[in-house]
């Protein structure tokens, strides 16, 4: 049965369910190197690898050194040896991951997972919200999302001992439509760009947001965390 956490931010929950201090952790669509930072003040010591160019070449500068080991790399060909890992993260990268490619990320995390002991954990933006609603007109992530999560489903559930699903939601503020625009219309990784979210349409979405403090947007969200690898996966063949 899923658990529902309420009102929390990523980083809470993730403190909630997994203990990284001393664990070896795999950042999987790092992006900025956010996550990989918080898991390093935690303790770990993470791989992390970004695809879009541009922005692994601002994490060649800003990830160097120190307990985080940065690739320019896809998840389907994650740079580490088998079964080396304790935890690999896809912190709301997994659907960013091209639908055909999916499943051999999957399968590349339970490559390098540790055999009994590795874990999977998945965070994904939930279709629904008015978050997602304001997304909706140039950004539509629904097929994605839904790929993913069947792919968790058919791929790493078999293969682990115990999968939670946790449901929380985040809240997003703005403090006006412009900073949204600038924000929003600036993700590399995204095809898009700033014409096609700063539109009439849009607009008018934002507005329905405002509140007191500006504007602020609900975004459901979801963890799926496997624990207990059952071995060593070079395949998608279920136990």
């Amino acid at each position: 049965m899923a658990e529902d956490l309420g009102l929390a931010e990523d980083i809470e929950v993730m403190d909630r369910l997994v203990d990284v201090a001393s664990k070896h952790a795999v950042d999987a669509g790092c992006g900025s190197g956010m996550l990989a930072r918080a898991l390093v003040k935690r303790g770990a010591r993470v791989t992390a690898f970004e695809p879009e160019p541009g922005q692994a070449e601002i994490n060649r500068q800003n990830l160097a050194g120190g307990a985080i080991e940065f690739h320019e790399t896809g998840a389907e060909a994650m740079p580490c040896a088998d079964a080396s890992i304790d935890v690999v993260f896809f912190s709301k990268s997994l659907h960013h991951v091209p639908t055909d490619l999916m499943e051999k990320a999957l399968q590349e995390a339970m490559r390098v997972l540790k055999s009994g002991s590795g874990m999977l954990y998945v965070l994904e933006p939930e279709v629904g919200g008015t978050h997602t609603e304001l997304m909706l007109p140039f950004h539509n992530e629904s097929a994605a999302r839904a790929a993913a999560r069947a792919i968790l489903k058919k791929v790493a559930e078999p293969c682990f001992d115990a999968a939670r699903e946790i449901h929380f939601h985040n809240r997003r503020s703005y403090e006006n439509y412009e900073t949204f625009v600038d924000q929003v219309g600036g993700y590399g990784f995204n095809a898009y760009d700033r014409s096609d979210v700063d539109t009439l349409v849009v607009k008018a979405l934002f507005e329905a947001g405002r509140c007191d403090e500006g504007y602020r947007f609900e975004q459901p969200m979801r963890v799926n965390l496997f624990k207990g690898l059952r071995g060593r996966r070079h395949d998608l063949t279920a136990p």
